[in-house]
């Protein structure tokens, strides 16, 4: 699976952790306002973010049945500037669970939308992909675009489904099938 990455696009670089993203991933891993809408423990200790940065690095790409992250790089400044992680298989056969955070400086430039539409239609085939899934925290409603963009739909609102933080949080499921967004992606 390694001959996948890195994947380029226009203005970024998707690509394997390196030892050395530590900073950078906790950077934004560590900012309140990109983790509002997320799962992750806040704060998040810089000693976490470089044995997940150690981990990632020394992964064999996109596993079954467990999530790789990768990163997201300025192809013009080489700054890593987001992640995404990948569950292959977590939610059944042939079905590819995606989430995404983008540091704040890189968030409302369409750095995510060229990212996902860049790495997604790569890894149907090699990893024999038929279903795309997704949630979001219904509070987030860019992080819904950036996904409608790709062609997902979003179910119904699922409220109070996840406790964070000590809040309950209301989500959103999306899906797309791999035909359905390679379709989208190629308009």
């Amino acid at each position: 699976m390694t001959e996948i990455l890195p994947i380029e696009t226009n203005r970024l670089i998707i690509r394997a952790f390196r030892e050395e993203d530590a900073a950078a991933f906790h950077g934004w891993r560590n900012d309140a306002g990109v983790v509002r809408y997320t799962l992750w423990d806040f704060p998040y200790p810089m000693e976490r973010a470089e044995a997940f940065a150690r981990e990632m690095a020394a992964m064999a790409p996109f596993p079954e049945g467990q999530y790789y992250q990768l990163m997201i790089e300025e192809k013009a400044t080489g700054v890593a500037i987001g992640d995404i992680g990948i569950g292959n298989a977590v939610d059944g056969p042939a079905t590819l669970r995606v989430g995404y955070s983008l540091s704040a400086p890189a968030q409302g430039k369409g750095y995510m939308t060229e990212a996902l539409k860049g790495l997604l239609p790569a890894l149907i085939q090699p990893l024999g992909i038929h279903t795309f899934t997704a949630d979001i925290d219904a509070r987030n409603p860019a992080s819904g675009r950036v996904l409608e963009r790709l062609g997902f739909k979003g179910g119904p609102v699922q409220e109070r489904r996840t406790l964070v933080r000590g809040e309950w949080c209301d989500e959103i499921d999306y899906e797309v099938s791999a035909e359905a967004l390679r379709a989208h992606v190629l308009q």
